[in-house]
């Protein structure tokens, strides 16, 4: 018995080292890539290292793990390269522009400027302002559930949105490099007011920036670049969501015409963007959209012509008893 325990052991090692020598790697990759770039963004490769670990040492998640994390490497990626937009030199006009071009569309006054002279009141947060904030911070979270819900129940869905929030990411940093541009709240202030910033400071006392003038003072510490109002991510994301729900069923399709809608409301009052930048986030939505749904649909009929259908469309017997989705 003895014998056969020391026989096993330098099996057992072997596995060991199999398994975890993998993570090993990945962590000593984190930590070299994290040095040689002045540790900016420990948190970014640690998050990396660990991700990695857990599918490597999970092989039954790994299916989920990729695909949500792939999904979130998505936003990752976009806000890095966000971060260094405006650094560029690329930019065709300068940081103004939609500014000078929206105030010659509406007379002259900006639109963010018509609906907090009617509605705001600086000397205390209104509920809408509350509403409208919460619908603006919501961008943070909301499309990340919905990710994991529709990879959960109906993941023939889940590529289409994958997908179609890569392309709008795409789309949004060739605008962020060839038309950097200012906010309302930071190209007109003392004019527009950001009314998030005004909603946590005076309501929840929340410091969010640092500096004496209202344009530094307006700024959160966490946003790597305020020259990317153009176009609107916050509206396109949310665009997309809508359009995900619309493609389930008419219900959901209600509910997220009304959250799109107001998240386009809700970002030009609360002055982070212009209307030309949301109408920008509903145009690079519904062509990102519209776009990943023909490659997906062109690449599966490929796939069902050469007689390989995709793993998605075969799914596991419990999600074929769900409602089909409305083409």
């Amino acid at each position: 018995m003895r014998a056969r325990s020391i026989a096993a052991a330098p099996d057992t090692i072997s596995n060991l080292t199999r398994r975890f020598l993998p993570v090993a790697i990945f962590f000593a990759i984190a930590f070299a890539i994290d040095m040689l770039s002045g540790q900016r963004y420990s948190s970014v490769w640690g998050s990396a290292a660990i991700v990695g670990s857990v599918v490597h040492l999970l092989p039954a998640a790994r299916p989920t793990l990729t695909a949500l994390g792939g999904y979130v490497a998505i936003w990752v990626g976009f806000n890095l390269v966000r971060a260094i937009g405006d650094d560029a030199g690329l930019a065709i006009a300068g940081y103004g522009t939609v500014s000078r071009l929206e105030g010659s569309l509406f007379g002259g006054a900006l639109p963010s400027e018509w609906l907090e002279t009617w509605f705001f009141d600086p000397a205390q947060a209104q509920v809408h302002d509350v509403v409208l904030s919460l619908v603006h911070g919501s961008f943070f979270i909301v499309p990340f559930l919905v990710a994991i819900l529709v990879w959960w129940r109906i993941r023939e869905l889940f590529h289409p949105y994958a997908m179609a929030t890569t392309v709008t990411f795409a789309l949004g940093l060739v605008g962020f490099v060839l038309l950097p541009t200012a906010p309302p709240w930071m190209s007109s202030p003392g004019v527009v007011t950001r009314v998030t910033r005004h909603v946590l400071v005076e309501t929840a006392g929340i410091s969010t920036g640092s500096g004496q003038n209202a344009v530094v003072a307006s700024a959160f510490r966490f946003e790597p670049n305020h020259l990317a109002a153009m176009p609107s991510i916050h509206v396109s994301v949310i665009v997309i969501v809508f359009l995900l729900l619309k493609r389930i069923g008419p219900m959901p399709g209600v509910i997220g015409a009304i959250y799109a809608l107001l998240m386009t409301l809700g970002v030009v009052y609360l002055g982070e963007h212009f209307v030309l930048d949301a109408i920008s986030g509903w145009a690079i939505a519904l062509t990102s959209w519209t776009s990943a749904c023909r490659w997906l649909a062109e690449d599966k009929h490929d796939r069902t012509m050469l007689g390989h259908p995709s793993a998605s469309s075969r799914g596991p017997r419990w999600r074929q008893r769900l409602p089909k989705v409305r083409p």
